[in-house]
């Protein structure tokens, strides 16, 4: 019986161990640091991440139809991870109302 509560006692050290080192890692896998901004000739958006922490991001916007007929929504084909700027524009015949950033974990 001994044995086995000691045995029970360091299963339950070695446990509270393993998940006080998971709740204290640092978060991956998701892009950090990221900005992202109307682009500086104002016919796209421009986005960006400082670190990719094994993450991808691309740019996103959202351009309204100069006939007035909806809005048209697209992003940039490319995911990018190495600090590298990410951009799209505006199809012709639009301009940019808003835009943004897309990240995923892989």
């Amino acid at each position: 019986m001994k044995k086995r509560y000691t045995a029970l006692l360091a299963g339950a050290a070695m446990a509270l161990l393993g998940l006080q080192g998971v709740a204290t890692a640092a978060p991956t896998g998701w892009p950090t640091g990221c900005t992202n901004q109307r682009s500086s000739t104002g016919a796209g958006w421009l986005a960006g991440c400082r670190h990719s922490n094994g993450g991808h991001y691309k740019a996103a916007v959202i351009c309204e139809r100069e006939d007035g007929r909806g809005d048209v929504t697209v992003h940039s084909v490319e995911w990018k991870d190495k600090r590298d700027p990410s951009f799209i524009a505006c199809p012709p015949l639009t301009s940019v109302k808003t835009g943004g950033i897309i990240t995923r974990s892989y």
